[in-house]
């Protein structure tokens, strides 16, 4: 007898993802992508709520939030299996994000086990009560109907709740304490004209004075108040800051951040401003997420503006710690630590594991304290950075005390020395070079040189600091990975080191912070005794096509490293990988950059009739438009020999119109935008009212006219075609109507279309903008549109003439950009039918014409040369592999000593070499 369906499980369909063309809103991501994808999945739809309200208290605090869609195990919709947040294909899938729909699957009257998250391009799937990332969503069978009430107590589960209120509530308080910070740090630049930096330094100090006062004098004697500071500075003529700051700079737990001479360097009235913004703020009550995660934005727009070097971008710094997985108890150090990004977020993670653990109390707070004071070290030599870093970390919580105004290439005694950790985390300064012969002396890649790449010696100087067996990840410029002249530092890292991961970086992950250097990430494993044969075990590989982030630095959505983190963590423990598309695990040979190994994409050969009757098309439409071309040439003399024109203002024309719409918080919109150059309206985007910041719209119709104030002198007026009738447009494009009075309106507005996108029409607009940018904010404004005047023809059949000759070279316009498009994928065609072999072997070429003249000799392959770069001796070495030898302790392995001397043949004139420009630091 067959099996009986169960009418709850659905049965398992072919899911084709949408295009990304098809995904315009958020309303598109839930209906278009998430309802097919779940339903591929055995989830019916009968089970699935959307828009699913939530009320949250915290104390006072109250709000009501809403699901996206809630999938549950039954059609009675009493047991949760999945939260699901849908976010617009252009948003990126942030921590944030996560963190949203993790607190929401925590806040349903029963939890529910899974949260995932989507845009459309990409989704992520998460365990609700670990927060960490799984791969795949699991089919509804294999689902079980109640998973956490087999799993969780219901005092964990109440437990789970009150921390989701928490991280919800904090998502809020992080953005209201990052408009205090921006406020008081814009205060200080207008009133004093410092730089971004200097204004931080003056900033950090106000804001350790507003954490000291809350600490040391609590409630109504918190000096820290308008009050207080206006009557003190009226009656007694003493700034209360300056008194508080002098306490200060020498409290025990603030002293080793500021010097003992040090002053608050602000004007009276600035101070008083940022007391006025920190008034209602009470940091000793607010939690260290918030401050953190503020504090750590506030250091993100500083720095990047004059010290963006300092700082490795956030989704880099997450997956290597992520991937390194630092444990409780573990010692973690960072000897180029910038502004502290590594050893916070590896203080975070260890800490998240031990309020996670099933400890008591006293054992918690002991290995908090453990973490705090004796796990995270870090130095930097810059000043200013390492006081950044120190007060970053103390606003996240502490971890502060292990991090030292220090040379990154020196110990430390007693706190950072050789062997001493577990684990290594790093971006080291890149395009810089140590000169110092005491440091160079120390290390086996620097001695014997006048100077050295510091990069190269920052990779000795992290594996001589974690123990054997310890871990590293570092972040090097590739040129380090693959060029010839620095083959001795490869083979150093094979002989010191298993070579664990080669993760490779899209040369924009760094632009944002002002370098321009192509990177990758090493993961590496200390071996427990230096091998000379430099045999590796199986190498993780990956390359990397977005890292969230744009050439400006701005975050955008496709972020890879996630799916790369799961394949990597499936191979760390044997497992079969698949997330990310370009990941594999294979073997190293010299080089170590990802792309040398990346499997090569199969040579498809077109036919050679396609090709040819691809080049007759092309021929028949060239002729086509050849002979329109005349056509419009032979009307150009005709037509204009005999017009008369008369001078209109627009207004004559035009009247304002516009149909305003209150924006609804659940509507989906159509946004218009208007393409330069008078190529028309187009649809920019649909989105839900909740998505946009302005409170109401605009809807057109077809036949008005349209343009953008911000770019009208790049020629962006057109009208609305009847695709775009009810469509909508934000209140930078004005909109106008033909008067009713006129004749022909729909002639009349296309001719004064063409008039308003021609240059000299153009020149007037361009003229008459106003505005301090003239590339983005440089605005035609509705008033001067109107007074501006246009020839019309006096009569309507010239007219005719005249619109009908411009959209016949608006015609041949668009057959223009096909064309160039055809001869574009001709030529690559053609060039695909050239013979491509790349791995052939090399056979006699003695029968091949154009080496005839060859003697015998001269056929056989000669060995490349391949010139050393240490500076200031450049010599010409033999590719050929020398024979290994057995080298003293902490001496030079440089292509010098390493390989055999060259034949005596003169050597070619040396080029002059360019150094490169800068890389990133953190």
């Amino acid at each position: 007898m067959p099996k009986k369906k169960d009418p709850i499980v659905q049965e398992k369909t072919k899911f084709k993802a949408p295009s990304l063309d098809e995904l315009r809103s958020e309303e598109d991501v839930k209906i278009k992508f998430l309802l097919p994808y779940l339903e591929a999945k055995g989830y019916t739809s009968k089970c699935i709520n959307f828009n699913v309200p939530i009320e949250v208290q915290e104390g006072r605090k109250q709000k009501t939030i809403f699901a996206d869609a809630v999938v549950y195990s039954t059609p009675s919709k009493t047991a949760p299996l999945i939260v699901c947040e849908t976010k617009p294909p252009t948003e990126v899938l942030s921590k944030t994000v996560k963190e949203q729909a993790i607190s929401y699957a925590r806040l349903l009257p029963r939890i529910a086990p899974l949260a995932l998250i989507t845009n459309g391009g990409q989704t992520q799937l998460f365990q609700t009560l670990s927060k960490n990332r799984i791969g795949e969503l699991p089919d509804r069978k294999d689902l079980k109907d109640d998973f956490v009430s087999f799993v969780v107590s219901a005092e964990l589960q109440e437990s789970l709740k009150t921390e989701a209120k928490h991280d919800l509530f904090v998502i809020d308080d992080v953005q209201s304490f990052k408009t205090v910070l921006r406020a008081c740090h814009e205060a200080i630049r207008n009133n004093e004209g410092f730089d971004a930096t200097r204004a931080f330094d003056e900033m950090s100090k106000v804001l350790f004075c507003k954490m000291y006062e809350e600490r040391n004098h609590p409630g109504d004697n918190n000096r820290f108040r308008m009050s207080i500071y206006d009557d003190t500075l009226k009656r007694l003529g003493v700034n209360v800051v300056n008194q508080i700051w002098n306490e200060t700079k020498v409290d025990p737990r603030y002293a080793s951040l500021f010097e003992s001479n040090a002053d608050v360097g602000l004007k009276p009235m600035t101070i008083r401003k940022i007391v006025e913004q920190f008034e209602n703020f009470d940091l000793s009550l607010t939690a260290f997420d918030v401050k953190g995660e503020a504090f750590e934005y506030f250091l993100g727009e500083t720095f990047t503006g004059g010290l963006g070097e300092y700082f490795t971008p956030r989704n880099v710094v997450e997956f290597m710690v992520d991937a390194l997985d630092p444990k409780i108890g573990q010692k973690i150090v960072d000897p180029f630590c910038g502004t502290g990004g590594f050893l916070i977020y590896a203080f975070e993670v260890v800490g998240e594991k031990i309020r996670l653990q099933d400890f008591g109390d006293e054992e918690k707070a002991r290995w908090k304290e453990e973490l705090s004071n004796r796990c995270i070290y870090g130095t930097d030599w810059k000043e200013r950075t390492a006081l950044a870093c120190k007060m970053n970390m103390t606003v996240h919580g502490d971890g502060s005390a292990g991090i030292f105004l220090h040379h990154g290439f020196i110990d430390v005694p007693g706190m950072i020395e050789e062997g001493l950790f577990n684990l290594c985390l790093t971006n080291p300064p890149f395009g810089s070079f140590e000169n110092d012969p005491e440091i160079l002396s120390r290390y086996e890649l620097g001695a014997g040189r006048n100077s050295q790449d510091r990069v190269t010696l920052a990779i000795e100087r992290v594996l001589r600091l974690v123990k054997p067996g310890g871990r590293v990840g570092i972040v090097v410029i590739d040129g380090l990975l693959n060029n010839d002249s620095t083959r001795y530092v490869r083979e150093y890292i094979k002989k010191t080191a298993f070579v664990r991961g080669i993760i490779s970086l899209p040369a924009v992950t760094f632009q944002g912070y002002h370098a321009r250097a192509k990177t990758s990430i090493l993961f590496l494993e200390k071996r427990a005794n230096p091998d000379d044969s430099g045999i590796q075990e199986d190498t993780f590989f990956c390359v990397i096509g977005n890292s969230g982030y744009a050439p400006n630095g701005n975050p955008v959505p496709g972020n890879e490293l996630p799916e790369a983190l799961l394949d990597w963590r499936a191979f760390e423990s044997s497992k079969p990988i698949g997330a990310h598309k370009e990941a594999w695990i294979g073997k190293i040979e010299d080089r170590m950059d990802a792309e040398f190994y990346r499997k090569r994409k199969v040579h498809v050969r077109p036919e050679e009739e396609q090709v040819v009757s691809a080049g007759q098309d092309m021929l028949a439409m060239l002729a086509m438009i050849s002979e329109e071309l005349a056509a419009v040439s032979s009307d150009i003399k005709t037509t204009f020999s005999s017009i008369e024109t008369v001078s209109v203002p627009l207004s004559a024309i035009f009247e304002p119109c516009e149909e305003v719409i209150k924006v609804g918080s659940t509507t989906v919109y159509k946004l218009l935008g208007v393409k330069w150059w008078g190529a028309g309206t187009f649809l920019r985007e649909e989105k839900t009212g909740k998505e946009i910041k302005a409170t109401r719209l605009f809807r057109v119709h077809q036949g008005w006219l349209v343009y953008n104030r911000l770019f009208a002198f790049r020629g962006s007026f057109a009208l609305i075609p009847p695709e775009h009738e009810n469509c909508y447009v934000s209140s930078e494009f004005p909109t106008f109507k033909v008067r009713e009075n006129t004749k022909e309106p729909e002639l009349l507005a296309n001719y004064v279309i063409h008039c308003l996108n021609s240059p000299q029409y153009l020149l007037e607009v361009d003229r008459d903008s106003t505005g301090s940018t003239k590339t983005s904010r440089n605005r035609f404004k509705e008033d001067r549109f109107l007074r501006m005047r246009v020839e019309i023809p006096r009569k309507i059949a010239h007219l005719r003439q005249l619109v009908d000759l411009l959209n016949k070279a608006n015609v041949l316009r668009a057959c223009q950009v096909e064309v160039a498009e055809r001869f574009k994928r001709f030529n690559e065609d053609l060039s695909r039918l050239l013979p491509h072999e790349p791995d052939a072997l090399t056979v006699d070429t003695s029968d091949v014409e154009v080496f005839s003249n060859r003697t015998s000799e001269e056929h056989e392959p000669k060995p490349a040369k391949i010139t050393s770069r240490k500076k200031g001796n450049r010599k010409p070495i033999s590719a050929k592999k020398p024979a290994a030898k057995t080298l003293p302790a902490k001496k030079s392995l440089s292509p010098k000593r390493s390989v055999e001397k060259p034949k005596p043949k003169t050597p070619r004139a040396a080029k002059p070499t360019t150094r490169k420009k800068p890389g990133p630091k953190k």
